[in-house]
C-alpha cells in the first residue's frame, strides 16, 4: 500500500497555477528580452548604413580622383530635365557617374553605351534633352543596388505614390513604368533648391546645378561637380550624402530624384545668413527629419527653381531622414568621415554643416 502511494505522488502532474505561473515568467523574460534583442538589431542596422555611406564615400573619392572633381547631383541643365517617365527626357544621377567605383562597371557602361558616353545626342526638336531615361537605359532604372538601400527602410525598395496628397510622385502618369529602383543615399544640394540671387541656393558639396553651365544647347556634357578646392569651409565640416526615406521620388538613376537639400520644400520661407557667420531660421523649415505635411501655395522648392513644370508642388515628400531609433540621420562627409546627426539639431548648425564655402564656423555656434 505504501509502495502504491509513492508511485502515485510521482506521477503526479503540474497543476494549471504553476503552469500559468511558468508561462507568466516565461512572458515576463521575453518582454524583458525583446527591447535588447530590437536594441541590438537596430545597432547593426546602423552600423551597416555607416557602412554603405563609407563606400558611397569612397567611391565618390574615386571619383574626384579620375575626373578631379565630384559629379553633379544631375550630369545636364537642371533647367531642361524632367523626371524619369517613359517618354519624358532627363539626366543622369551623380550615383550612376560612380557606379564603375561601386562594383556595378557592366551596369554603367550599358548605360555609357546607350547614351553615347552620356554626351548629346542631339535628336530632332529635342538638342537639349538628349536620351529618354526609360528608352535609352532599358531596364537599368529597374535594377536593385544593394549598396543603395538603407537596412532599416521600411519601405519598398522600389518607387511608391505618394501618400501626401500635394506631392508628386515617379510613378504619376509615366506611361506604365513599374518597379522603378530607388536610394536611400541622397547628394546633398545644399540649403536649398537653385535660388537667383542667392548665396544659399545650391550652395552644397554635390551641387543640383553644375559649375559648367554656360550654353545649355552647346555645352560638353555631361556636366560634372565640384572639386575639393570650393568646399572652403572644410572637408569634415560638410556633407557630402545623406539618407533619406523618400519612396516617391528616388529613382537611383535619375538626377532630379537623388538629391536632397537642408530646407523643406514646403517652407515658407528662407533662411539668411547673416556676416558673423549665424544663421537666422526664423520661418523655415529644416529639412532633416522632415515629412509629408500641408503644404503652402508658394513654396521654396517650386518658386526658386525657375522649373514649375518638374516641380509645381515640389516633389520630394521627404528631406534627409531615416527609419533609424531615435531620428538618427547617418551622413557622410567629404572627407570620407561617417556621422549620425540628430533630427533635433539646431538648424542653424545642419544649415552650416550642408554648405560647403558660408565661412560659418560650427564649433562657435
Amino acid at each position: 500500500m505504501t509502495h502504491g502511494m509513492v508511485s502515485s505522488r510521482l506521477k503526479r502532474g503540474f497543476t494549471l497555477v504553476e503552469l500559468l505561473v511558468v508561462i507568466a515568467i516565461i512572458g515576463t523574460l521575453v518582454g524583458l528580452l525583446l527591447p535588447a534583442v530590437q536594441a541590438a538589431r537596430e545597432a547593426a542596422n546602423r552600423s551597416n548604413c555607416t557602412n554603405k555611406n563609407k563606400q558611397l564615400g569612397l567611391a565618390m573619392q574615386n571619383h574626384h580622383d579620375s575626373r578631379k572633381a565630384f559629379p553633379a547631383a544631375i550630369d545636364r541643365s537642371p533647367s531642361t530635365a524632367v523626371a524619369l517617365s517613359s517618354t519624358g527626357t532627363g539626366g543622369y544621377s551623380w550615383i550612376v557617374h560612380v557606379l564603375p567605383y561601386m562594383e556595378e562597371s557592366n551596369l554603367y557602361n550599358t548605360l555609357a553605351s546607350n547614351s553615347n558616353r552620356f554626351g548629346r545626342l542631339n535628336t530632332a526638336g529635342n538638342v537639349n534633352n538628349p536620351y529618354t531615361l526609360a528608352g535609352a537605359s532599358g531596364a537599368a532604372y529597374q535594377t536593385q543596388l544593394p549598396g543603395l538601400i538603407c537596412p532599416s527602410f521600411a519601405g519598398q525598395p522600389t518607387a511608391q505614390l505618394s501618400t501626401a496628397s500635394n506631392y508628386r510622385s515617379l510613378l504619376t502618369g509615366l506611361g506604365g513604368l513599374t518597379n522603378v529602383a530607388i536610394t536611400n543615399y541622397k547628394a546633398m544640394a545644399g540649403v536649398c533648391e537653385r535660388e537667383e540671387n542667392s548665396v544659399i541656393g545650391d550652395n552644397g558639396a554635390v551641387p543640383f546645378r553644375g559649375p559648367k553651365v554656360v550654353n545649355e544647347a552647346t555645352d560638353t556634357l555631361p556636366y560634372f561637380g565640384l572639386n575639393m578646392a570650393a568646399i572652403r569651409d572644410g572637408t569634415s565640416k560638410c556633407i557630402l550624402i545623406a539618407e533619406s526615406k523618400e519612396n516617391g521620388n528616388s529613382a537611383w538613376i535619375d538626377g532630379t530624384c537623388a538629391y536632397v537639400t537642408g530646407v523643406s520644400g514646403d517652407s515658407a520661407a528662407l533662411p539668411t545668413l547673416g556676416t558673423n557667420g549665424v544663421w537666422t531660421t526664423a520661418g523655415s523649415t529644416c529639412g532633416l527629419g522632415y515629412g509629408p505635411s500641408a503644404q503652402f501655395t508658394t513654396r521654396v522648392g517650386s518658386a526658386n527653381t525657375g522649373n514649375t513644370a518638374r516641380f509645381p508642388l515640389g516633389n520630394h515628400a521627404w528631406g534627409p531622414s531615416s527609419e533609424h531609433s531615435g531620428g538618427l540621420v547617418v551622413t557622410t562627409y567629404v572627407d570620407g568621415s561617417v556621422k549620425t546627426l540628430s533630427s533635433d539639431i539646431d538648424p542653424g548648425i545642419f544649415y552650416s554643416l550642408i554648405s560647403r564655402d558660408s565661412g560659418e564656423n560650427v564649433t562657435d555656434q
